[in-house]
């Protein structure tokens, strides 16, 4: 009995220990997100200027006319995005990589060493004590979900593996599990190739768009539409939610708009954002593909 307890409070110890060290590593997360997003702030003032259409209840962008000689202000702002994007996907990956491959596995195992113990403990031990040790096991059973889920936003392997389609279906049905809400996606003809650049900057513009709705919408269902025109992917996603004003987002500090904006000047792409309240918001990009994927 007493070497049982011993070893339900090292498990504790040992749950406690990992729990701290899973709230170190989402801090550096969020404190290296803040830095990106003061980074994108300073730029999106600039880029403001020169770029973009706003009105209350749209927002265009698309790259410059004149696309042979950008301008310099132009050419040093698309060098400032590059950088910052990449740094975001390592950032991501490398945070993903610790949360699912490291803390993932271990809590894992914790989990199998309290079962151990409660079992241990039966016939011996209070009601009390193995209602606890199952309350413990829950819990640890809860954290591994969110972890997973944490990671996955941060970086997904479906993406790389399996390509853009599946991954957008598979990121769409866990929001759609997790949140209660109807997602329908759609496949028009997109190859099952894309180039890595236009597939992650699409995935970021769908994984952004999904959590504002959910968020922020109030909808019970998105929309979202995948196509393939003769040139260029043609990515869509509605929803009839609440809306909201989008010259006030635009000139605001949000981090998702221009995130979004960044994404599609690296990848020459135009995007359109159409939002009225109480009437819903229509997200549409447009990527070009190289001749090789026609």
């Amino acid at each position: 009995m007493e070497s049982s307890l011993k070893r339900a409070r090292s498990l504790q110890k040992t749950l406690a220990e990992e729990s701290l060290r899973q709230k170190k590593l989402l801090e550096e997360n969020r404190q290296l997100q803040s830095s990106v997003k003061n980074l994108l702030v300073r730029q999106c003032q600039l880029s403001n200027k020169v770029l973009g259409t706003v009105t209350n209840k749209e927002f265009r962008f698309s790259p410059s006319s004149n696309e042979n000689q950008p301008s310099s202000v132009e050419a040093t702002i698309t060098g400032i995005s590059r950088a910052l994007i990449k740094a975001q996907e390592q950032e991501r990956s490398r945070v993903a990589r610790e949360l699912h491959d490291d803390i993932n596995q271990r809590l894992a195992l914790l989990t199998i060493g309290i079962e151990q113990t409660r079992q241990d403990l039966i016939g011996v031990s209070s009601c009390q004590v193995d209602q606890r040790m199952r309350e413990l096991k829950q819990q640890l059973s809860d954290i591994a979900g969110d972890i997973q889920a944490i990671a996955h936003d941060l970086h997904s392997s479906c993406l790389e593996y399996l390509g853009f389609v599946p991954a957008v279906r598979k990121l769409a049905g866990e929001i759609a599990k997790r949140q209660g809400i109807q997602i329908e996606i759609k496949d028009e003809g997109v190859p099952s190739s894309v180039p890595a650049e236009v597939s992650l900057c699409l995935f970021r513009i769908v994984q952004e768009a999904l959590h504002n709705a959910v968020k922020h919408s109030g909808t019970k269902r998105v929309d979202v539409l995948m196509r393939k025109t003769t040139d260029q992917i043609h990515l869509t996603l509605s929803d009839s939610g609440k809306g909201f004003d989008v010259a006030a987002i635009a000139s605001g500090q949000g981090l998702g708009l221009a995130s979004m904006r960044e994404r599609i000047r690296l990848v020459n792409g135009k995007i359109l954002i159409q939002s009225e309240q109480s009437v819903g918001t229509c997200i549409q990009a447009w990527v070009p593909l190289p001749v090789t994927v026609h």
